[in-house]
């Protein structure tokens, strides 16, 4: 069993995944998105694809799914309106690696990576780079469904079936399949689902490229 396995199967991570998940911030449409363990999953998902591209080890695949699995985890106890969860999590993921067979040189790996996850200005590892480019990739209905604001940001967002990227040695690629035209002027309220890939794609000095449909778009037009 590998590392993301056994926390996967911990009842304090379940029962600290189901907290997050029921919370509600009755205010913004946006913060009241899923944040529970299916979204932890789906970014472990995305993490798992974007390392493989980047010819990633196994090792650092498995530590970049556990950074997906662990890295909201402070929403326990900032709260969704508050704007630190990310160093929460950080201060307090380790607790959850109890019984793995993660180094403490790997836990600091994770660390940095968890702390800069929303933002993405201090990457110092491939996990950094994979997790927030893979936590702004799921910006799909999976986020909206269930929210008890369905405002129009959540409307829109609710288009979004289905998200990939692929990384080649010149460009990264994020392709957008949808149920209808997509309004950027509305999806502008959350522009870090389009500038963080930007800013991924010019760390690995690659082109960005946003597919809808298969078709090239400019999100800022």
């Amino acid at each position: 069993m590998n590392n993301y396995e056994i926390i996967l199967r911990k009842t304090s991570y379940l029962e600290i995944t189901e907290k997050i998940g029921n919370l509600k911030f009755i205010t913004d449409g946006k913060w009241d998105w899923e944040h529970g363990l299916e979204h932890y999953k789906r970014v472990a998902g995305y993490t798992k694809r974007i390392l493989e591209q980047l010819n990633a080890t196994e090792r650092m695949i498995e530590l970049g799914m556990v950074a997906a699995l662990l890295h909201d985890i402070g929403l326990s106890i900032s709260g969704k309106e508050k704007q630190d969860h990310a160093l929460k999590s950080s201060q307090i993921f380790r607790e959850f690696l109890v019984g793995t067979n993660i180094t403490e040189e790997e836990m600091n790996v994770l660390e940095e990576a968890i702390k800069d996850h929303s933002n993405g200005n201090h990457i110092t590892s491939l996990v950094g780079v994979a997790l927030v480019l893979a936590d702004k990739l799921d910006v799909t209905y999976h986020r909206t469904i269930n929210s008890s604001i369905q405002d129009e940001m959540n409307q829109e967002v609710g288009k979004i079936k289905k998200v990939d990227i692929t990384i080649t040695e010149n460009e990264l690629t994020i392709f957008y399949e949808t149920s209808g035209p997509l309004n950027f002027e509305i999806l502008r309220g959350w522009e870090k689902a389009f500038t963080i890939p930007e800013k991924i794609s010019k760390y690995l000095e690659k082109k960005y490229v946003l597919k809808v449909n298969g078709e090239v778009t400019n999100w800022r037009s």
